[in-house]
């Protein structure tokens, strides 16, 4: 009789757990599939809290009033398609769509302690010295007084510690400090406003959804071979940056995207340097016991086996990202943008020198890093073998890939 209990309630506590497990299960995937609701689920805590520091005058700027006022023009707000993990929520306004981001937390205190124990702040004055220093260090960009007001573009009254704290989280932020100091480029998406450590940036319309097996079985290799020319070209921009070229660590085909000029950027600056803070970083002597721990994302550096040390810069560079990582992907379960694609022998080839570069087409210094003339070549074979994709496909003849001698015969 006491056991048959005992059955008995065991049974009752995992019918109970599992019906609790698959609610959790149903509502967070509802929350996903509906993304309004999501918001409400998720994100809308966000916002409240920086409505919340607004009201007590511990966060300013112009996005504070635009979300947190009671004639607010912003709606739609729902979580967002991508990138979670950088993107709070979105909202339109007037048609527009907006991504709400959160600045990262940094343990740089901008306070000292006098001989009295009590936190001492600087003067607006001095905080705009300090921000002009931060970006020559880190940027190796040199701002004019003027420029730095500008950047500094928010209200910070001169005895509000807090609202310089948050204003100070913000230009710490890599993601934030590129879109502001790269906006007339338009290569990451622009800054339109912030409220102490929140921002936001212009939506993206991404071009290529996160790749999956399906890829093989889509007729949108046409669409994909476009995309990988739009990737290089973009770049190539950055190659071309001033006042040194941006590197990219991390590089993932859903996070390239249009906004309304209908010009490439991609979503996150999180993980892209100038060279020479790059170059730093991967070669301030770290131990090492293999090549993996001098690495930073895709950012390849060198372990010194003898000193046992990441003592060398970069040794691969944003095309070696792209061809590994764009063209090539993950395997079978992680397509790249050639996955499927019928190639020429040729192209096949210059896809693996991108990828492992032979020493005549290496960057001096940078063993793993393929040179400018090797990237060119592979843009105009890409090229060509599109231009013959799209004459078979508006022929007619039925294969939107030419074969091998076709897509010679297009050269």
């Amino acid at each position: 009789m006491l056991t048959a209990l005992r059955r008995k309630f065991r049974f009752g506590m995992q019918r109970t757990v599992l019906i609790a497990v698959l609610l959790a299960v149903g509502i967070f995937s509802y929350a996903f599939l509906n993304l309004k609701f999501c918001f409400k689920l998720m994100s809308h805590r966000s916002l409240n809290l920086m409505c919340q520091k607004f009201e007590k005058h511990e966060y300013s700027g112009a996005l504070c009033e635009e979300l947190c006022g009671s004639q607010s023009s912003f709606d739609n707000f729902q979580c967002p398609l991508n990138d979670m993990k950088t993107i709070l929520f979105t909202a339109e306004k007037n048609g527009d769509m907006y991504a709400v981001k959160l600045a990262r937390h940094n343990d740089d205190e901008l306070s000292w302690t006098n001989s009295k124990g009590e936190s001492i702040y600087p003067k607006l004055e001095e905080f705009h010295e300090i921000v002009k220093l931060h970006i020559i260090l880190a940027y190796n960009v040199t701002l004019d007084d003027n420029m730095i007001r500008a950047l500094v573009n928010q209200e910070i009254a001169d005895d509000n510690s807090q609202q310089m704290v948050s204003f100070w989280r913000l230009f710490k932020d890599n993601n934030y400090m590129m879109g502001k100091l790269f906006d007339e480029e338009s290569i990451f998406p622009a800054v339109l406003g912030s409220c102490g450590p929140y921002y936001a940036t212009e939506g993206l319309q991404i071009v290529q959804s996160n790749p999956s097996i399906m890829q093989y079985l889509a007729s949108n290799r046409l669409q994909r071979l476009k995309h990988a020319l739009n990737i290089m070209e973009y770049i190539f921009r950055l190659d071309e940056m001033k006042p040194e070229p941006l590197k990219m660590c991390k590089m993932q085909v859903n996070r390239f995207g249009t906004a309304s000029e209908r010009r490439l950027k991609y979503q996150s600056a999180e993980h892209v340097y100038v060279e020479s803070q790059l170059d730093k970083r991967l070669s301030r002597g770290v131990k090492c016991h293999a090549q993996q721990d001098c690495h930073f994302h895709s950012c390849r550096g060198m372990c010194d086996e003898d000193r046992q040390s990441c003592t060398h810069i970069q040794q691969n560079n944003n095309f070696q990202i792209f061809c590994e990582h764009i063209l090539l992907g993950g395997g079978t379960f992680q397509p790249g943008l050639l996955s499927g694609v019928r190639l020429s022998k040729a192209l096949q080839k210059l896809v693996r020198m991108c990828v492992q570069p032979p020493k005549e087409h290496q960057v001096p210094g940078r063993q793993m890093a393929p040179n400018m003339q090797l990237a060119l070549r592979l843009y105009n074979e890409l090229k060509q073998l599109h231009q013959a994709a799209a004459a078979s496909a508006g022929s007619g003849s039925g294969s939107e890939i030419p074969d091998e001698g076709q897509a010679r015969r297009g050269v």
